[in-house]
Parts: structure tokens; sequence; C-alpha cells
């Protein structure tokens, strides 16, 4: 399991967009999820798939980013190169840490 974190607007949706070929984040309320997302990538080469976790980046959403932190096996956390770290970067990474 893949959970896909940062602060709200930078790009994790869209991110996950182009892995799964979709159009989610356009389809948004605001651009903004508000809901912890999930997909599946099956990868038959090696008989084993990928789950990847979209969750909340508006500071409303702390305790869903906790929780996609929980049951993760990885994170990636995304950084909008024009806005740099900002408050739930932040905090994203310290749920990571705190998941262990």
């Amino acid at each position: 399991v893949v959970a896909v974190m940062g602060h709200v607007d930078h790009g994790k949706t869209t991110l996950l967009d182009t892995l799964r070929q979709a159009t989610v984040a356009a389809g948004e309320a605001g651009g903004i999820t508000q809901h912890i997302g999930a997909f599946v990538v099956h990868l038959p080469e090696v008989n084993s798939a990928l789950t990847f976790l979209d969750t909340p980046g508006h500071a409303a959403f702390s305790a869903m980013r906790a929780r996609g932190a929980r049951v993760t096996d990885l994170v990636v956390l995304v950084v909008a190169a024009d806005d740099g770290v900002m408050a739930q970067t932040r905090e994203a990474l310290a749920h990571a840490r705190a998941a262990g």
C-alpha cells in the first residue's frame, strides 16, 4: 500500500491520475480531495499488485491523513516546486513518522 500525501493543491491527485489514466482531479469539488481514494495497479509480471491511496491535503482532513499513514507500507510525499514545504507537508511527514 502506497499513500500519496502532502499539502493541499500540490498535485497529489493529478499525479495519481497519470498513473491510473483517469481524470479524478477534474471532478473534485473546488479541485480539493475530500476523502481517501484508492486504486490498484496490477503487476502480472510478478503476480502482485500495488494499492495507491490518495489522501486529502486540506487542513480540515488531518485525521484522514493520519489513517492513511497508518495503513500504508510506503508514503510518497508530494511537494509543489512553486510552493515548497507547507503546513500540511510537515503534518503528513509527522503522520508517516508516527505510523512507523
